[in-house]
């Protein structure tokens, strides 16, 4: 009883081990995609795009407003 033991508690559990994915090749044979670290360039290209589109949306927005009056 004792030996059983002690073999349970030697024995490193990981289940997060047996839970994840297999690296390779996922589904129909083709290779897993890797996420990619963002940089900050594409941080900034974002906000810049974003930015620009608020100006945009904000400056149709009062064209139009001053076309009802």
């Amino acid at each position: 009883m004792a030996k059983a033991a002690a073999k349970m508690d030697a024995k490193p559990a990981t289940p997060a081990a047996s839970e994840a994915p297999a690296k390779g090749k996922g589904k129909g044979g083709k290779a897993a995609k890797v996420a990619r670290q963002r940089s900050e360039i594409d941080d900034i290209i974002t906000l810049v795009v974003c930015v620009a589109c608020t100006i945009w949306a904000l400056k149709i927005i009062v064209d139009l407003g001053a076309l009802s009056f």
